[in-house]
């Protein structure tokens, strides 16, 4: 298949940067110059009250994924101006970003603060940790995470509020009704076909350890 076959039911394409900027205009030189080599205090500050963030990877066929990670605040450790690690608590076990990593260390990262505007992006290349100094310094619950990413910091920049004001990200009065649409429990059985109901699907993970947080 072609891979314009896709999007065959549209026939104008923006096709060139000259096109895009023509279009989109050009950034301030003081948006360009924001972007950072190092954490700041600033940058520091924020990622040790961030709750939630986004690791994006890639494999060297270019795959593309991005991961969520939430831990209470201060979950990632920011070890110096250029160096911060981030535990890896218990999840599905898929580790697709540690499998992106081992082949491709490029990795990027967009930091959120719950009731704050803006969010912080990032960008650098990571290495799977299992230093047990680093890990035991990540417990929980007297829980040490297993790994840890670590992640040398190239570049760093706020990103601007708009997206997150237009999301009414932090407004629940103006979240969308979600009550009709099925949990977790109910798309596996569905995706995955498995013979269970929902109820039966969670209890099953109850009894193997799957839905532990740390």
């Amino acid at each position: 298949m072609s891979s314009d076959a896709p999007f065959s039911q549209f026939t104008d394409f923006v096709t060139s940067s000259d096109e895009l900027e023509r279009i989109t205009g050009t950034p301030l030189p003081q948006i360009i110059a924001k972007e950072l080599f190092g954490l700041d205090q600033m940058c520091r500050d924020f990622i040790a009250k961030s709750t939630f963030c986004l690791i994006a990877s890639a494999n060297p066929g270019g795959h593309l994924d991005i991961s969520p990670r939430g831990d209470p605040e201060g979950f990632v450790n920011v070890l110096s101006d250029t160096l911060i690690a981030i535990p890896d608590r218990p999840g599905n076990k898929r580790v697709d970003t540690f499998h992106n990593v081992l082949l491709d260390s490029r990795v990027s990262l967009i930091f959120f603060l719950p009731g704050k505007l803006e969010t912080l992006r990032l960008r650098g290349t990571a290495r799977i940790c299992k230093d047990s100094d680093l890990l035991d310094s990540m417990a929980i619950n007297n829980r040490s995470p297993k790994l840890a990413l670590v992640i040398h910091v190239e570049t760093v920049f706020a990103h601007c509020p708009k997206c997150v004001i237009r999301a009414n990200l932090w407004r629940p009065e103006e979240w969308p009704d979600s009550s009709d649409l099925p949990n977790m429990n109910a798309m596996m059985v569905k995706h995955a076909k498995i013979d269970k109901t929902p109820d039966e699907w969670f209890e099953s993970l109850k009894g193997t350890g799957e839905l532990d947080l740390y």
